[in-house]
């Protein structure tokens, strides 16, 4: 009879072993023994959690830190670069950080709890390192952990892993000298607070991740340098991760709204100054349009230093450009006046002489001589007269001639009455001819065409450089750039 019953619960057996390997192998047995009874392995994984939870909870003393010398291994992802603040001297940077170390006190074995090999707890649960960054001067993360609430994650082995998500403001030493044609560097010193470098050590990674990058409308991110090293604070040796943050500047919106509205405001005004508008020579009005171009610089820097950052270190190279702009209106302006001297020299009729003409590659001034006949028209009358033989009698030859002199006489007079007419109509334009033929006249304009192109050179040369030193920095690759 016992055998009977041992050999029954043997086949039992079996056919239960057998069955169950047929489940497992056909998916769809599987899922219909699923949909069977739904809430039972369920049931069976939260109840294990919950008691891994309770049971990590109750060995674990969120005061006390790991014995022994304690390895974080810190990853920081830049996200994006908020703003750069010239006056306040400060960066804002939206950061991901990952932290990883290992407490013995949160492992367990997966084979007393249903085989879970990771759990999550809540930050305020467990001990955290004391990591901050010292050169921090405001952190805004408090909501973007509350909207996250992201908990920490436990494996089996004991390892802890954090992540959060941060607004940090560090301190940043500006560099304005070359604004806006600048680049900066600005770092993020991680180290703990309390603990030194026989506690902690930080381990970072040495290539900076640019997954989640975003570039920056204003900054253009060149490189992100990771650095380990040793300090000392407060008397003790402390481990540190250096983030060394290197953005340039995009300079495009700056030369677009200042320096070019500048450039062509200053080469209209050399131009209004030495340019030839009138045959007359009249020269007065043109230092008064040098007085209104530097006022009108006075005001477009006025504009600028609201957008520049401020500093009394150094002259940022925006105003630098704005300075040397207005010095050039300025000099032109008084230049303006030497050659208004010049030109009123010819319009008194004074002539240079020749080797100053030479100077400025002019060619004195040929006149003319008009030479007179020794005979007038009643000495030719009476030759011709002899040579015929006409005039023999000397009474004869005496009315002979007078009659001829009054005939001239009325025709002189109808002639000079039209030649008065005629006068008055090419006296202005021959007076013009007599001052533009005059040397100091022509010395002024050749000075003005001198002058012009020297300004005009002057004011060209350095928007030209920054145009292309602007193109070369849009040329450098960026880590969003490379990203995409």
């Amino acid at each position: 009879m016992r055998h009977r019953v041992c050999f029954f619960v043997t086949s039992l057996t079996l056919f239960a072993w057998s069955t169950t390997h047929e489940l497992m192998q056909s998916p769809d047995v599987e899922i219909e023994a699923l949909e069977d009874d739904p809430f039972e392995n369920r049931s069976f994984v939260e109840g294990s959690s919950k008691k891994l939870t309770e049971y990590l909870l109750k060995r674990h003393n969120p005061s006390a830190p790991p014995d022994g010398r304690l390895i974080v291994e810190y990853e920081m992802e830049i996200v994006h670069i908020l703003g750069i603040d010239e006056l306040k001297q400060t960066m804002t940077v939206l950061v991901y950080v990952d932290e990883r170390w290992h407490d013995p006190s949160l492992a367990w074995n997966p084979d007393e709890f249903g085989g879970i090999t990771k759990t999550w707890l809540p930050l305020e649960k467990i001990w955290i390192p004391d990591i901050i960054i010292f050169n921090m001067v405001r952190l805004d993360h408090e909501d973007l952990l509350t909207a996250v609430r992201a908990p920490a994650l436990i494996l089996h082995n004991g390892s802890v892993e954090t992540s959060k998500p941060f607004v940090s403001t560090v301190s940043c030493e500006i560099h304005i000298e070359h604004f806006p044609l600048d680049d900066q560097n600005c770092s993020l010193e991680i180290a703990s607070w309390v603990y030194g470098k026989d506690k902690i050590k930080l381990h970072g990674h040495k290539e900076h991740a640019t997954d989640h990058y975003t570039t920056n409308e204003e900054w253009n991110l060149l490189r992100v340098r990771v650095q380990e090293r040793e300090f000392e604070h407060e008397g003790i040796n402390v481990s540190e991760i250096k983030y060394e943050v290197h953005v340039k500047r995009k300079p495009l919106f700056y030369m677009v709204t200042l320096t070019f509205p500048s450039y062509i405001m200053c080469a209209i005004s050399i131009v209004g100054l030495f340019a030839r508008f009138s045959t007359t020579g009249e020269r007065e009005e043109r230092f008064t349009l040098g007085v209104t171009s530097i006022l009108t610089m006075a005001v477009l820097s006025l504009v600028v230093s609201e957008k520049v950052p401020h500093s009394s270190t150094a002259v940022p190279l925006l105003v630098a450009y704005f300075l040397f702009n207005m010095v050039i209106v300025s000099v032109a302006a008084m230049t303006t006046g030497i050659v208004m001297r010049v030109h009123r020299l010819g319009r008194y009729g004074r002539e240079p002489p020749h080797w100053l003409l030479y100077i400025f590659l002019l060619r004195p001034k040929k006149y003319t001589k008009v030479r007179r006949s020794p005979d007038s028209p009643f000495h030719q009358l009476v030759a011709a007269h002899e040579r015929n033989g006409a005039l023999i009698d000397p009474t004869q030859r005496k009315i002979k001639l007078i009659e001829v002199f009054i005939k001239r006489l009325i025709d002189a007079c109808e002639n000079i009455q039209l030649q008065m007419d005629e006068l008055d109509i090419h006296e202005h334009v021959s007076q013009k001819k007599k001052q533009e033929s005059n040397g100091y006249v022509r010395i002024a304009e050749r000075l003005d065409l001198i002058f012009m192109t020297i300004f005009l050179s002057l004011v060209t040369v350095p928007v030209m450089l920054l145009f292309y030193w602007t193109k070369k920095m849009y040329s450098l690759p960026s880590l969003g750039d490379s990203k995409h």
